[in-house]
C-alpha cells in the first residue's frame, strides 16, 4: 500500500506542478511585460530615428478607431497627399505606435499617405492580453475599415509589419481579407508555437511539447487564445499580393530560418532580404541605406510606388 500512496503523492504533486508551471507560463505569454512609451520615445529620439518638430510638422490627426474586440485602438494619421495610396504599420510586442515613425517616415518620402497604431494592450490603446496576432488581426482590419470610411472605399494600400506586427500582418491577409496591394514582412515568426519552443529551449534547455500543451489549456482558459492558431507559415500561401521578406541573419530571438521558411511558402510574387548585420527587428536601425533600397526595389519590381 505504500508504494500506491507514494504514487498517488507523486501524482498529485506532478498535477499541481504542471498546474502552477501552466498559470505562471500563460500569465507571462499574456501580460508581456511592455517597455515604457517615455523610454521608447527617448530611445527613438537618442538615436534621430525620431525628430518630434519634424513630426508635428506634417500635422499628424490623432484618431480613436473601436476595435471589434470591445476596445478603442489609439492612431494617428498623415495624410500628406490629395491621392488615395496609403500604408499602414504594425509594430512589435513590448513596443508602439513611436518605434513605427522611422518606417513612416521612410514611406511618406516614397509618396504615401499613413497610419501607426497601438496594438491591443500597447501604448494607449485598450484590450487586456497580448495574442501575438490571434486578436491583433481583427484589429488591423479595424484600421483598414477606419481608412476606407473617413478616405474612400476606393483606396490602395500596403501593409508593413514588424515581428509580432509581422506575424499579424501576414495572419490577416491569409486568414481575413486578401486585399493589400502588398505586404512586407520584416522578421516574422513562422508559428507562435515554434517560436515558444525556441525561446523554451533557450533558457530551460529541455522539451517542450508536453509544456506547450498545458500551456495551450490555461491560455484557452483565460483568453479562449490558442498559441496552435498563431500560424502564419499554414496560411502564407493564400496570399496572392507581392510579399517582401525581411529578417537579420543575427537575429536570435527569432530565428531568420522562420521567414526563410515563410518565403518559400508562399506562391506568386515575392521578394527577399536577409541582411548580414543587424539583431532582432533592428534590420532598419542597422542598415536604413539598403533598407529604403530593398524597399524601393520591391515596389518598383511590381509598380507599386505611388505617382506624386
Amino acid at each position: 500500500m505504500k508504494w500506491q500512496t507514494a504514487l498517488t503523492i507523486t501524482a498529485a504533486a506532478t498535477s499541481s506542478l504542471l498546474a502552477v508551471t501552466g498559470i505562471l507560463a500563460s500569465h507571462h505569454i499574456l501580460n508581456f511585460r511592455l517597455r515604457d512609451v517615455e523610454v521608447i520615445r527617448q530611445r527613438e529620439i537618442k538615436a534621430k530615428r525620431l525628430d518630434e518638430q519634424a513630426y508635428q510638422a506634417l500635422n499628424p490627426k490623432k484618431v480613436s478607431i473601436a476595435s471589434t474586440n470591445g476596445y478603442l485602438l489609439d492612431a494617428e494619421v498623415v495624410k500628406k497627399y490629395p491621392h488615395k495610396k496609403w500604408m499602414i504599420f504594425c509594430h512589435g510586442v513590448t513596443e508602439n505606435k513611436i518605434s513605427s515613425i522611422k518606417y513612416m517616415n521612410l514611406f511618406l518620402s516614397l509618396g504615401f499617405n499613413t497610419i501607426i497604431f497601438d496594438h491591443r494592450r500597447h501604448g494607449a490603446s485598450g484590450g487586456v492580453y497580448s495574442t501575438y496576432g490571434y486578436y491583433e488581426k481583427y484589429d488591423l482590419e479595424a484600421v483598414i475599415l477606419h481608412l476606407k470610411e473617413n478616405y474612400g472605399f476606393d483606396i490602395e494600400f500596403g501593409v508593413h509589419g514588424e515581428s509580432m506586427g509581422a506575424a499579424t500582418m501576414l495572419l490577416y491577409a491569409g486568414e481575413l481579407a486578401n486585399e493589400a496591394q502588398f505586404y512586407i514582412s520584416d522578421c516574422s515568426f513562422s508559428s507562435f508555437e515554434k517560436e515558444l519552443t525556441h525561446i523554451i529551449g533557450m533558457k530551460l534547455k529541455i522539451g517542450s511539447g508536453f509544456l506547450l500543451k498545458i500551456v495551450n489549456i490555461f491560455l484557452r482558459l483565460r483568453s479562449k487564445f490558442s498559441l496552435y492558431a498563431v500560424s502564419p507559415i499554414k496560411i502564407v500561401e493564400n496570399i496572392e499580393q507581392p510579399v517582401l521578406f525581411i529578417h537579420s541573419k543575427p537575429d536570435t530571438f527569432i530565428p531568420y530560418t522562420h521567414s526563410v521558411d515563410l518565403y518559400n511558402k508562399k506562391k506568386g510574387p515575392k521578394m527577399k532580404w536577409y541582411p548580414e548585420y543587424g539583431s532582432h527587428a533592428a534590420s532598419y536601425n542597422v542598415n536604413p541605406v539598403t533598407y529604403r533600397k530593398k524597399v524601393i526595389e520591391f515596389l518598383d519590381t511590381y509598380q507599386l510606388l505611388p505617382v506624386k
